[in-house]
């Protein structure tokens, strides 16, 4: 009887593919690691996305691209995890193979439990090898790291601001005739308001707000600009009391203060050929047709002002905020012979002329709607309240609270608080100027500035606590079953892969043990007697199994190609 060659494998081989694939696994890891940290915060390309060209060249960075190669990198940790702990696997199930008897249904559920889930369900194989069953559970937990792994990388919305020189719309007062008409006077060529501010001043203070501006820079932009523009400056009282008189104005009502009297004066006499720049009013509540105490009177003074606004245009909305106001010197105070107003003062058409007459056609256009009085009126039976003159649009304002007045009936008339008085005439003036710097009345003025354009996109942003948590567990995992491994190699004393062959090794017939197993591609192998092997069999021999050559006569014989039928010989010995 010849000696064998060889049984089983080194266990070199198994041990190096243990340790080989769960290194590859944790270099993949990494590698998905700085995938993912390069992408995290650039912008994730879409396919709508024409302005940026989205093609094959850069398909590593959309959306569908970075997925995919994610979840590639998942997939081969995933595998290679697998391959490292299922070769473990098997070396710890020959060890207990070796050490303990099973049943063939213990057997079968064994090694059929890598691959097949009900396996677990095999009472058998819980009873005789519960560790590796341990073990081979484990092993199926590695696929959720496809799962998760990729989820690590999202997708948020991110705000990009791109800033770059623009041109705006304004309204410079000091190059413009616009909002005024003209007569031929050397003296006084003003007129009065143009049809352009009375339509102007009358939409703004109607609507109760400035005209809504256009952008100049797309959807999503904004800008600051400096502009010159009228402003009030608002105060509780008078301060020229002689211009607020009841006997003055002959209104010819009793000694009870008006519901409303409004006047424009000038608070500090005026430097230019223009008068009565400020405006000063005394407001009192009636309730039943009777004062309701002595009423407030408040007093606003016109200023050439500095606005600084912030322009603000996202989507289809447009916003514009007062981020400040500088006044730099009272209307009235506007002279030809004075430069701190920054106007030229040559010329009847100069910067200066141009800008102080428009400026007081604006308040000429918006004090025919405040100047005049409200007075109580009876006649018999009859009381009303009375408006002069009559275009005066008091009732169209907000100053008179609407909820708590009845003119008409009830003779009730309530205004809002005198701060809100106040608030509400200084807005007045800063909605109309905003309305003309919006440039809706002369569109060839612009001015140069900065525009910031702000778009939403979608970038990248990785989680790599995740990622690292994902990875971790799978790493510890298959590390713990490759020590159970390792120590089983290393009891078993040689290495196999669960292949075929391996099982020929372990349950050979002696005539095979001259054959070196180990030279897969050169032994050819058949069930039962192998003609071309002069009727050699490469499994158990008929003798071996029967026991002796009379039962083997009747089952097939060496020079016959007869089948070896197993249930034949059961059947027989459990005949007899």
């Amino acid at each position: 009887m010849s000696s064998p060659v060889s049984t089983h494998q080194s266990p070199y081989s198994p041990l190096f593919k243990i340790i080989a694939a769960w290194i590859a696994a944790g270099a993949l890891a990494v590698g998905h690691h700085f995938f993912y940290a390069w992408l995290d915060g650039t912008l994730a390309l879409t396919e709508d996305m024409d302005i940026l060209h989205v093609s094959r060249h850069n398909l590593i960075h959309s959306q569908p691209g970075a997925s995919a190669i994610g979840t590639a990198f998942a997939v081969l940790v995933s595998a290679f995890l697998g391959l490292s702990a299922s070769t473990a696997f098997l070396q710890s199930s020959w060890r207990v193979v070796g050490q303990r008897a099973f049943t063939l249904s213990g057997l079968d559920a064994l090694w059929s439990s890598p691959h097949n889930a009900l396996a677990f369900l095999s009472f058998d194989l819980w009873r005789s090898a519960r560790g590796i069953v341990i073990v081979s559970a484990l092993a199926w937990t590695f696929p959720l790291v496809v799962t998760f792994a990729p989820g690590t990388l999202t997708v948020k919305n991110q705000v990009n601001t791109l800033d770059k020189p623009c041109s705006v719309p304004t309204f410079d007062f000091a190059s413009s005739a616009i909002l005024h008409e003209e007569v031929r006077s050397a003296a006084l060529p003003y007129q009065r308001p143009s049809t352009a501010t009375d339509q102007l001043v009358g939409s703004t203070l109607l609507a109760g707000q400035p005209f809504v501006p256009v952008s100049p820079c797309g959807a999503n932009c904004s800008y600051l600009i400096a502009a010159s523009a009228l402003s009030f400056s608002c105060s509780e009282g008078t301060q020229n009391e002689s211009a607020l008189t009841w006997d003055a104005l002959s209104l010819g009502f009793s000694s009870n203060p008006p519901p409303y009297v409004g006047v424009n004066l000038d608070v500090t006499q005026s430097q230019n050929q223009y008068r009565n720049w400020d405006f000063e009013a005394h407001y009192n509540d009636y309730t039943s047709w009777r004062p309701a105490g002595q009423g407030n009177n408040i007093t606003c003074v016109a200023y050439n002002s500095t606005y600084h606004l912030h322009y603000t245009f996202a989507g289809s909305s447009a916003s514009v905020t007062i981020n400040s106001i500088v006044p730099q010197q009272a209307a009235s105070q506007l002279s030809s012979n004075r430069t701190d107003g920054g106007f030229d003062t040559v010329g009847v058409h100069s910067a200066w002329f141009n800008a102080t007459t428009n400026y007081y056609a604006i308040l000429d256009s918006m004090y025919s709607y405040f100047i005049g009085n409200i007075t109580f009126t009876q006649t018999g039976n009859s009381a009303n309240f009375k408006y002069t003159p009559q275009g005066i649009a008091l009732a169209q304002t907000p100053l008179i609270d609407a909820s708590a007045s009845s003119l008409s009936i009830g003779g009730n008339l309530t205004w809002i608080s005198l701060p809100d008085i106040m608030h509400s005439m200084e807005s007045l003036i800063q909605n109309i100027s905003l309305s003309i710097l919006t440039g809706e009345l002369d569109r060839t003025q612009s001015t140069p500035t900065t525009c910031r354009h702000t778009d939403t996109f979608p970038h990248f942003a990785y989680n790599a606590p995740r990622l690292w948590l994902i990875y971790g567990v799978g790493l510890g995992v298959a590390l713990f079953c490759d020590l159970f491994g390792v120590v089983a190699l290393w009891q078993n004393a040689f290495g196999v892969n669960g292949e075929f062959s391996d099982f020929l090794a372990a349950t050979r017939n002696r005539e095979l043990n001259a054959v070196d197993l180990t030279k897969k591609d050169r032994v050819r192998l058949r069930y039962g007697p192998v003609r071309s092997e002069g009727g050699r069999h490469a499994f158990a021999t008929p003798q071996n199994l029967f026991g002796s050559m009379d039962e083997v006569g009747q089952h097939g014989t060496l020079d016959k190609e007869e089948p070896f039928l197993a249930n034949t010989l059961y059947q027989r010995r459990f005949s007899e």
